[in-house]
């Protein structure tokens, strides 16, 4: 790879944000190599023993990672299944972690090397039986201000980008029509916020013209999560 080529480490790249954000970045010149469980790109699991992390050590150095990958539950209090819980923790921030330990035991970031994750407002504020959800992207926030803590050693940035309810065709089928208006009106905008919303915001953080925003959660959210209408 030039030493002057951007290069993209993409975990969660089949997902619809992780699309987005691969096909943003491609457009701009960017090199991007996608990571997913199974499917297209290269396959590999940081949970199983005989995934090799090989094709991701051939592939680097890169100066930047999104982690665009996690999972999601319906859950609460009174109905909360524990060991599901622990898979939402595992897929929503283990597997950051322990990706992100790979890679620098690894030397796979250049110096200095952008970093992002994809959280979602729902780490800050409440939504009704998204006990597990919430709970993995609040432990999210903590990892994403620690690491940048100690990542800024090596010239590091990291930073998450948090999306709300999106404009896309699993939205539409998961909320209800009220549900819908209720997303779209909260904000004069009067729309949801769109995938390439989120895919610029991560561009922009993990591109060389970010030099000081690190240990930072950007809402990209058509400011639902700050100034709804009341």
């Amino acid at each position: 790879m030039p030493a002057t080529e951007e290069h993209l480490l993409l975990f969660g790249g089949t997902g619809a944000i992780g699309t987005a954000i691969a096909a943003y970045a491609s457009e701009r010149g960017w090199s991007v190599t996608s990571v997913s469980r199974t499917g297209a790109g290269v396959n590999y699991d940081p949970f199983d023993a005989v995934s090799s992390a090989e094709p991701l050590v051939e592939r680097g150095p890169y100066t930047a990672v999104c982690w665009a990958q996690g999972a999601n539950a319906a859950d609460s209090v009174y109905d909360v299944d524990l060991d599901r819980h622990l898979e939402l923790y595992r897929a929503n921030c283990l597997y950051v972690l322990a990706t992100l330990r790979l890679l620098l035991a690894r030397g796979l970031l250049a110096k200095p090397a952008r970093l992002c994750v994809i959280s979602s407002i729902w780490q800050n504020i409440a939504r009704q039986t998204k006990l597990s959800y919430c709970m993995s992207k609040a432990a999210l926030e903590g990892l994403v201000l620690s690491a940048s803590t100690d990542l800024a050693a090596d010239g590091h940035l990291f930073n998450a980008v948090l999306p709300g309810a999106l404009e896309t065709p699993m939205t539409r089928r998961n909320l209800s029509a009220e549900q819908l208006a209720r997303f779209t009106g909260a904000t004069r905008f009067e729309r949801l916020p769109s995938l390439e919303d989120v895919a610029s915001a991560v561009f922009y953080l993990c591109s060389k013209a970010n030099t000081g925003i690190t240990g930072q959660f950007i809402a990209a959210d058509l400011g639902f999560s700050r100034v709804r209408i009341v």
